[in-house]
């Protein structure tokens, strides 16, 4: 029997969010018989969910560090470095691959420690301490740079992503390759809608984080109310602005027409039972929420920013507007509020566009030829 390749992969936390779910998707996906497959995470935030349990039910081996967290804490994250560097030294692993900068930086730095063979690091996105013009985000950029030096690929899940990370100097042109984020293609296009009050229905998929932009579709909603009085949002997630938006969505008179309905395990019946989806993110690295909506078939609103626009075509499969701009995002959707006919056709070239483009399976096999591609390169090298 041939020797499987030992893969680790790091991420920060297991919150039910999307980095974490795609990173138990490529976990899990790899081919069993080439690659034994772990995973290295922290710990969650409140109100974020956790998969933890879920990456056990899937048979992956979990190594949990409860002092590797997001928020920088000098103490909490020294002991998260030694915890993850005992882990890293005594798993033999030929592929440490790490996710989102805490566990980045901590993860590469061990894995240089332990000499392993191949080290990789995937950007879902910018992180928004990262792109300030400040001391702490010029020290981020430093760590990033620095770590960089030891890696033998930048993984971006989009091309705005790629050229956001290159922009800021870290890495070299030639470390980057683009391996778009997949879904279970089979998984979203056999979804059964569950019945949603209002009339329109609409449905967002976001962590209640500014990022996120849901302050501004609340504002959005509020301009079209008037023409749309049974109209009815449900907001799928959480997160530590969830008071705060409710109380936007209260203090704006939506009251009844806002549903929060928290972390989901399942969100293809609330994308199944939409008229329309929504994604008004204010940053975001790829967007795989609108990938879901369109491989159920439905028309998507989002912003102009970031990877959003590789993924929803402007005028073919959605509408785009300008990030933040709460009074286009009003009309773009009711432009297609007002026309279903519009709607069901950019839904189904939607849904063309995800299975072709964004299955996880073919994400899956870009990855594993990235995987072979470096170690063969690294075999002859040495």
């Amino acid at each position: 029997m041939a020797v499987k390749i030992r893969v680790l992969h790091i991420v920060t936390r297991l919150a039910v969010r999307g980095v974490p779910r795609h990173v138990l998707d490529m976990a899990n996906g790899l081919d069993t018989q080439r690659f034994a497959v772990e995973v290295l995470a922290g710990r969650s935030e409140p109100g974020e969910g956790d998969l933890s349990e879920e990456a056990r039910e899937k048979g992956l081996i979990l190594h949990q560090v409860p002092s590797l967290q997001r928020a920088v804490n000098p103490l909490a994250d020294f002991n998260a470095y030694r915890a993850i560097a005992r882990i890293v030294a005594n798993g033999a692993y030929d592929i440490v691959h790490t996710h989102i900068s805490k566990a980045g930086i901590l993860g590469r730095m061990a894995a240089k420690q332990a000499r392993v063979p191949i080290v990789l690091h995937t950007y879902h996105g910018l992180v928004d301490e990262i792109g300030r013009a400040s001391f702490k985000a010029e020290v981020f950029r430093r760590c990033e740079r620095w770590a960089a030096l030891s890696t033998d690929a930048l993984v971006a899940v989009s091309r705005s992503v790629a050229r956001q990370w290159q922009d800021m100097e870290v890495g070299e042109e030639g470390q980057y390759r683009v391996v778009r984020n997949g879904i279970d293609i089979e998984h979203f296009t056999a979804a059964e809608a569950m019945p949603l009050a209002g009339e329109p229905r609409l449905v967002v998929v976001a962590s209640h984080t500014a990022e996120k932009g849901l302050d501004v579709l609340l504002r959005a909603m509020s301009f079209i109310g008037g023409e749309f009085p049974s109209m009815c949002l449900y907001v799928v997630g959480d997160g530590p602005l969830r008071s705060q938006l409710q109380a936007l969505s209260d203090e704006l008179g939506l009251g009844a027409k806002v549903h929060f309905v928290g972390v989901q395990d399942d969100v293809r019946p609330y994308l199944a039972g939409c008229d329309l989806a929504l994604l008004p993110s204010l940053s975001e690295g790829m967007g795989l929420a609108a990938v879901e909506a369109m491989a159920v078939g439905r028309a998507v609103v989002g912003s102009h920013t970031g990877g959003i626009p590789e993924v929803v075509i402007g005028g073919k499969t959605g509408l785009l507007v300008p990030p933040g701009d709460a009074q286009a995002l009003a009309g773009a959707m009711a432009t297609l509020l007002r026309n279903p006919v519009r709607r069901r056709e950019m839904g189904h070239a939607g849904q063309e566009r995800a299975i072709r483009e964004f299955s996880l399976q073919g994400a899956l096999v870009e990855l594993q030829e990235l995987y072979e591609e470096l170690l063969q390169a690294k075999r002859v090298s040495s």
